[in-house]
């Protein structure tokens, strides 16, 4: 949950200057198994997937999630792209742009 609001509060902080931008495209699909699919796209250049599984544990409120994903950005005419992955180990993020340890 705490990726989910990270990634709409960056693609709002990247829209704020764009404030006639819409979203263009979002799907959103969960299955029974507890896997899911998320696209969307807005009307200024910013995309995203992301894929999970929720791994429930034996007591309520435990569990874990795996996800993963992408994203991307226009920003003055270069286009930024994040690949990530968030797991029980953290999030991962990659980048061109994105400095390597």
């Amino acid at each position: 949950m705490k990726l989910v609001i990270v990634l709409c509060l960056a693609t709002l902080a990247l829209a704020q200057s764009e404030k006639e931008a819409k979203i263009v495209n979002h799907q959103y699909e969960i299955d029974e198994d507890g896997t899911y699919n998320l696209v969307y796209q807005t009307s200024n250049d910013i995309e995203a997937t992301e894929t999970g599984k929720s791994y429930p544990g034996d007591e309520p409120e435990t569990g874990n999630f795996v996800r993963s994903g992408s994203y991307s950005y226009v920003w003055e005419g270069v286009t930024y792209t994040v690949n990530w992955q968030a797991d029980e180990n953290g999030y991962f993020a990659e980048g061109d742009h994105i400095p390597k340890k």
